[in-house]
């Protein structure tokens, strides 16, 4: 079937005259031909619905007309959707109104109007936000066939999105990143690197990667459970020094593996350190986002570059980010591991005293009084943060 000529068909049946200001929302649908039918189906269900909400308060029918043009709109969902559903124009419509529309159709006639029935659910359009979406599809080889997998984007950081896929030939999720468009070729080889270096990095604490594809600038990862962030959030108040001190071992044994191999992360953050949960509350940490790696040699930093990691030591706007050393790196662990400890983020007012000397030593404006490697760093932990709190 030829796919532009589909679209240009139904949109010329549905074309309305007047200008449609839903069209905005969709200025990211690649095809004008769709991104119009998105436009006028959206503006259309908002209007029907919203005159079957005034008509049920009412004498309770939905006239003749209404009712067949919204069963009309229904089948041009529904056309569109099939025809459209293994290429990449396929796409979602958001589930409130799915629901909605497949109630809708329960009930509406063709001729002599439809009766709305008394339990035809509560339902708030929405007028400035899209609610067609176009599924980002992708095709993995598994033993001599090909599956399809749809991605939900999760996120996204400077040079990458990130996106999430349920593989069904092994039962679980997996990653994929994907390079932006817009990135230069240096940020593209810095893409690269970031995989190359993960691949070669071979440890529990480190977040597995598997392939690069060159032709999309996308590479596929282990799927993790949370960001530490959303762990601490949601377990401060619950949980013991015994597991505080588990991850933060997990940790320090991460980042001194990767320092043995001569790297440094540089990107240091609550988000770019993972959880994968387990059975009888443990968690593994996995490390992960390497987009800022330094490494020996390398000539990927140059002085000006961006200040990133939300730990970072601010000096370093100064001083530049070529300059970045394990000094720097520990500075940003130490607020990592406290907040792994406590849940804060503020370092001011710490009443213990030897917490306090554990942390104004990691941050020390003299980089040459800092930890100079990780395991200096877990001698003072030790002392900050005994097994047993007294």
């Amino acid at each position: 079937m030829d796919i532009t000529n589909f679209l240009k068909t139904k949109l010329d049946e549905n074309r309305l005259m007047e200008v449609v200001k839903t069209e905005s929302l969709y200025a990211n649908v690649g095809n004008g031909y769709l991104k119009q039918l998105f436009a006028i189906m959206h503006q259309r269900y908002n209007v029907l619905f919203e005159f079957m909400k005034s008509k049920k308060k009412g004498n309770g029918h939905f006239n003749a007309s209404e009712s067949r043009e919204l069963l009309k709109l229904i089948k041009l969902y529904e056309d569109l959707q099939y025809v459209l559903r293994e290429t990449p124009l396929s796409f979602k419509l958001d589930n409130t109104y799915d629901s909605m529309l497949k109630f809708c159709k329960s009930f509406l006639q063709e001729s002599n109007g439809s009766e709305i029935p008394n339990d035809l659910p509560e339902f708030k359009i929405k007028e400035y936000e899209p609610i067609f979406f176009i599924s980002q599809i992708i095709s993995v080889p598994v033993v001599n066939k090909i599956l399809n997998y749809e991605l939900k984007f999760i996120g996204e950081g400077s040079y990458a999105k990130v996106f999430k896929y349920k593989d069904t030939f092994y039962n679980k999720f997996f990653i994929l990143k994907r390079a932006k468009d817009n990135l230069t070729e240096k940020e593209l080889l810095r893409f690269r690197l970031e995989f190359d270096t993960m691949k070669e990095l071979k440890s529990p604490y480190v977040l597995d990667v598997y392939r690069y594809d060159d032709a999309n600038n996308e590479y596929y990862m282990e799927y993790a459970d949370e960001t530490l962030y959303d762990f601490i959030k949601k377990n401060n108040n619950k949980l013991s020094r015994k597991r505080r001190r588990g991850i933060a071992y997990q940790i320090f044994k991460g980042f001194s593996y990767i320092h043995s191999k001569k790297y440094l992360h540089r990107d240091i953050s609550f988000t770019n350190i993972l959880l994968q949960h387990y059975d009888n509350e443990l968690s593994v940490v996995k490390i992960s986002d390497f987009g800022l790696v330094k490494i020996e040699h390398s000539n990927l930093t140059s002085f000006g570059s961006e200040i990133k990691g939300s730990l970072n030591d601010s000096n370093l706007q100064f001083v530049g980010f070529v300059n970045y050393n394990m000094e720097y790196e520990t500075f940003a662990l130490t607020r990592l591991i406290y907040y792994v400890m406590t849940g804060k983020y503020n370092l001011e007012n710490i009443k213990n005293e030897n917490i306090k000397n554990f942390v104004l030593r990691g941050i020390e404006p003299n980089i040459d009084k800092r930890y100079h490697s990780v395991d200096e760093m877990k001698e003072a932990f030790e002392k900050a943060f005994p097994l047993i709190e007294f």
